[in-house]
């Protein structure tokens, strides 16, 4: 069933129309201090809500602060201020196993590289999410085949990740990080270890999963031929999120 299916009136909009709210970050700030005395203020009162299904892409030079912001949404860092709900919830007033338990139920990661582990397959590592939420073994391998296949892996579910190429493994990648059915998948440079047809071939699997899945997509990229794809180009520039 596709996730937007699973959401409640009251994440509804208050006039009743328009796609769910997914996720919602509000006055996010971060700082880093560089020693002596001496702080970087990356991020400066970032609000930004994502809707089901919804596709966004955020751009901007190395050091923006786009990755920070990846990691902030995701519940994966802290940030010096602000709050981003999830499923009503603040992130960073909930334990950091509640935490992990909502990264695990709510969102998917695909990053620039694959991060698979080298002594399992490609349908055990994709089965991983699904194993620790606590399906069972053979659910989650069944469901790791179907998925594998949905991303053109049909013959390759047994190959470990270096016997797969390049395409091959950001594919596994991408079929892991929506097992689960999350509601938002954060992709991080997903294309940029690729090069430009395989790149391509892997925007076509997260666009297709997008609008199967109804699963919100947030892209960070430099390839704005790949942000161009996305709905709606957000730019970080002097750690403010501006719209395109």
């Amino acid at each position: 069933m596709p996730l937007i299916d699973r959401f409640t009136d009251s994440q509804i909009f208050p006039n009743g129309t328009g796609a769910p709210i997914v996720l919602e970050a509000v006055d996010l700030s971060m700082t880093f201090s560089e020693g002596g005395g001496s702080y970087l203020e990356v991020l400066k009162s970032v609000n930004l809500t994502i809707k089901a299904g919804e596709k966004i892409a955020i751009v901007g030079a190395s050091g923006s602060g786009k990755s920070t912001l990846l990691h902030l949404l995701g519940g994966l860092d802290d940030p010096t201020s602000g709050q981003v709900f999830v499923d009503e919830k603040n992130l960073f007033t909930m334990s950091e196993k509640e935490r992990c338990n909502m990264r695990n139920n709510y969102m998917g990661f695909v990053y620039q590289f694959h991060h698979l582990l080298a002594e399992f397959t490609a349908e055990e590592n994709v089965a991983m999410p699904a194993l620790v939420r606590g399906t069972s073994p053979s659910q989650a391998l069944s469901k790791a085949d179907m998925l594998l296949e949905k991303v053109g892996m049909t013959g390759r579910l047994k190959h470990k990740p270096a016997e797969l190429s390049g395409g091959e493994r950001q594919r596994a990648a991408i079929a892991r990080a929506v097992i689960n059915e999350p509601r938002c998948i954060f992709a991080d440079e997903p294309t940029g270890n690729l090069d430009k047809a395989t790149a391509d071939q892997v925007v076509q699997v997260l666009l297709r999963l997008n609008k199967e899945f109804g699963t919100s997509l947030v892209v960070i990229t430099h390839d704005m031929e790949l942000a161009k794809k996305m709905d709606t180009i957000y730019t970080i520039e002097s750690g403010h999120l501006k719209k395109l």
